[in-house]
């Protein structure tokens, strides 16, 4: 997992190519969507170089959020599995391991 300097975990992203739009001198346009949050970000959507945050069901994101998203954009955090991360594992014991077969020493005595 991709994580930077402070340990958090950064974005997995899949990008879809989404055309150019009508016009001359119209930037390509990208959709990033992150694999674990499913946030999606708009690349070079009206101009290049721009970046907005976009979702699933056409509904507007509040300026607030659309902040907070677009500071994780670049270098995280993914709030997929900051959880686990900030969580240490706790280690299960190890369970006593019944052998299907007879160890080797005994095959080979009989």
């Amino acid at each position: 997992m991709l994580t930077n300097n402070d340990n958090r975990l950064r974005h997995n992203f899949a990008i879809w190519v989404m055309g150019k739009r009508p016009g001359f001198f119209k930037p390509q346009r990208y959709m990033y969507r992150c694999l674990r949050c499913k946030w999606t970000f708009m690349v070079n959507d009206d101009h290049r170089g721009d970046l907005r945050v976009a979702r699933d069901d056409g509904i507007e994101v509040s300026a607030e959020e659309a902040q907070r998203r677009l500071s994780t954009f670049e270098s995280g955090p993914c709030p997929g599995y900051q959880a686990a991360i900030a969580e240490p594992a706790v280690q299960a014991p190890v369970a006593r391991v019944i052998p299907l077969r007879k160890p080797m020493s005994a095959a080979r005595a009989s």
